[in-house]
């Protein structure tokens, strides 16, 4: 006899639906196993579905697993600031000032923000980030990413739950212009033991926009259209190598090229280069719901 669950979807890192990253929520999953899980990711396809758990951890609101359609990972960003959103939205009563959830890789603080009466964003408390060896082979980055080397001005690899590689392109055209190549991509990021590649190109000024791409063809994502977790690494990563000597913000644009645009605000406190938190920042849309049996 099949069994019905019931998914929310909505998407992340965006004011309106059919923008940003889209996120199936399965809030009511029951007795699910993990290969269940991934079947239902991999059904799915989006770049993440999440499956929300009671937790016996104190102070916690909700146990979260975040699968991508490959694998199960320990954190995320998009998911985690939509699943906020919807056990948010089914609270009933009072509505929370911060939820908790509890991540394979530990504990994440999702506070409410309440821009306005209409507008309510989700700020995500994300993990202070752990920096790797700086970028040493440019011409290795460019091929994985179909752009030339001399495009390739700096980067590194960066861990905050996840680890990346992230890499500096010239500037926004070259972003624009780079094709994923699935084989090049799959051995730097096995080499480099990442998850995927964060390419991106950056202005100066009071904020930095930041023009952003990932490919993470090991875990089955080709192209994400907002990555919340790269995002707050990368704000570590800036805030380090350019040694702010207080809190600075990055407006990052990503998904233009796949036609899901998307805007992450991404907050970093900082003093002469030493990071001291991170926050990444995020609208939420309703999409729609619905059911799967199995």
């Amino acid at each position: 006899m099949s069994r019905k669950l019931v998914y929310e979807h909505v998407d992340v890192f965006t004011e309106k639906p059919f923008g940003g990253n889209q996120l199936a929520v399965f809030h009511s999953p029951g007795s699910l196993n993990r290969n269940q899980m991934q079947l239902i990711a991999r059904e799915m396809n989006f770049s993440e579905t999440t499956f929300v758990f009671p937790s016996r951890a104190q102070g916690v609101d909700a146990k979260v697993r975040i699968f991508t359609p490959g694998e199960e990972v320990p954190f995320a960003g998009h998911p985690v600031i939509g699943t906020a959103y919807v056990i948010y939205r089914r609270t009933k009563g009072k509505k929370p000032d911060s939820i908790v959830l509890e991540l394979g890789s530990g504990p994440v603080l999702v506070e409410v923000d309440k821009v306005t009466s209409s507008w309510i964003r989700f700020v995500m408390n994300q993990p202070l980030p752990v920096f790797g060896s700086a970028l040493q082979n440019r011409q290795e980055a460019a091929r994985a990413v179909g752009i030339k080397p001399f495009d390739v001005v700096g980067g590194g690899v960066v861990s905050n739950g996840l680890d990346f590689i992230i890499v500096e392109a010239r500037d926004s055209a070259v972003v624009t212009g780079a094709a994923l190549n699935m084989e090049e991509a799959a051995s730097v990021c096995a080499r480099h033991k990442v998850i995927g590649i964060y390419l991106f190109s950056r202005v100066e000024g009071k904020k930095i926009a930041v023009h952003a791409r990932f490919f993470a063809p090991a875990v089955a994502v080709m192209e994400d259209p907002a990555t919340g977790s790269a995002a707050g690494a990368l704000g570590g990563y800036l805030a380090r190598i350019l040694k702010f000597p207080q809190k600075v913000e990055l407006k990052i644009e990503q998904g233009t090229e796949i036609a899901r645009k998307s805007q992450l605000i991404v907050e970093v406190g900082c003093d002469r280069g030493l990071v001291q938190s991170v926050r990444v920042c995020g609208s939420v849309v309703p999409v729609g719901e619905g059911i799967i049996r199995i």
